[in-house]
Formats: C-alpha cells, structure tokens, sequence
C-alpha cells in the first residue's frame, strides 16, 4: 500500500511530473533523519541538488523533517553520480514462475539533469545500467542474456554472501542476501542463472503476489532494467 506522500511546491516542481509520480508512489522505506522505516504516518520527500544539476531523492517522517530542497556541495554531487564504491543498493532474492531472480534497488534515487532545458531529470542508475548492457523492461517480466556478468554467493550464516561483477572485473553489488526464498539456491545450482533486475521499486517486502506486482507497476513505468546473468558459488567460476 502507497504511503502518505507529501513533497513542496518546489521539490515538486524540480522531479518533474514523472519522477513525482514515481516519488508518491513508494510504499516503504527508510527515513534519513532517524533511521526507522516510514509508517503510517505522512511522509516528506527531501531532494539534494548539485551545482550542476544532479542529485538524490529522500524520504523523511513529517515528524522529523519537512519537504524541502537541500543544496549539496560539489563533492556530494559527485558521490551521487560516480561514487568510488559504486552505488548504494540493496539486494532481493525472489523466485518467479520456477526461475530464480535478484532485485536490485537504490538506497536512494539518484537523478542528473537531463541537459535539455524544460525537460525531466534522468535516473542515474536505470541509465548506468542501460548503459552497461541491461535491457528496458517493460512487459514480461524477462531479459535476454548478459555475457560475461556473473553473481556469485556463498553461505553467511542462514544469509548468502553475494558478489555481482561486470565484465571487467568491477563490483556492481557486494553484502549480503537475507534469506534467500526457498528453493532458490537449489534452482540457481540447476539453471546456473539468475534474472537480475534493477531500478526505483517499491513495495517487496510482501509475499511472491506483491513482489510481481511490484516490479509490473516499475516496469510499466519505465523504470525496471534487466539481463540474465551467469550465477553459482565461487567454485563454479574458479574463484577462491
């Protein structure tokens, strides 16, 4: 279920009509003055922008903090666009008609001006993914293959260790998968495979049913990216 969203005229008036949107329609999350999850309770979205343009969307308890504009400093707005230790996500495990997937989403939602004059932010990380090879997703709930992506895990008490590498060696994701759904290592083992999706999702926390029709309502929106990607345990792919 939505929460109750609230945002200024002025934060309303940077993210545009579609990131707005968007924006309302999130149903958890973390508030970032006090660190507990969003409730019942009315909630206020908080945006940081840079000196050039880009920046990032919060969500605060009305109790803690009003809807505003924060101006971020030029090392922060950095941090937002390229950061040293790529960008803060979380993972989610799921398995979907009998196939295994790994949902990933921002901590929060990082935007650069589009560069056209009157024209909406653009989402950082739906386009770094794009641009690394991902694939818009927008029907099914699918994507082609990603040559050369791996996932790799391995047990962390009853959580996974999960590490997923591009091409090139760098880390896309590292920490650590709770709770995998039942059943969803041993199709993993089988399929060698895993279908990872990304992008500004709301509402997982819920059971198979709510999570398909989360990733359905991100889709149709446009903002769900994916690919099928290589997926096993480190000996699988000669790792130590």
């Amino acid at each position: 279920m939505a929460l109750a969203i609230h945002m200024s005229p002025e934060v309303e008036a940077l993210l545009g009509p579609q990131m707005a949107l968007q924006a309302r329609g999130i149903s958890e999350g973390t508030c970032i003055e006090c660190s507990q999850p969003l409730d019942a309770g009315p909630v206020n979205v908080v945006v940081g922008q840079g000196p050039v343009g880009a920046g990032g969307i919060w969500f605060v308890h009305d109790r803690c903090a009003p809807s505003r504009i924060i101006e971020l400093n030029a090392e922060a707005e950095a941090a937002l666009v390229m950061p040293e230790d790529g960008f803060n996500m979380t993972m989610t495990s799921a398995v979907m008609d009998g196939s295994p997937v790994l949902i990933a989403r921002m901590a929060a939602t990082p935007f650069t001006d589009s560069g056209t004059h009157g024209a909406e932010p653009r989402n950082i990380f739906m386009q770094a993914m794009l641009e690394n090879g991902f694939h818009l997703v927008t029907a099914e709930l699918d994507a082609p293959p990603l040559g050369e992506w791996i996932a790799v895990f391995q047990p962390y008490g009853r959580d996974l260790q999960l590490i997923v590498l591009s091409p090139t060696g760098e880390k896309f994701f590292h920490g650590t998968l709770a709770k995998p759904p039942a059943g969803w290592v041993k199709t993993v083992l089988a399929e060698r495979q895993v279908l990872l999706l990304g992008g500004d999702i709301g509402g997982l926390n819920g059971d198979a049913d709510q999570q398909r029709e989360a990733l359905a309502v991100a889709a149709k929106g446009g903002q769900l990216a994916g690919a099928r990607i290589a997926c096993g345990r480190p000996s699988d792919f000669n790792l130590s």
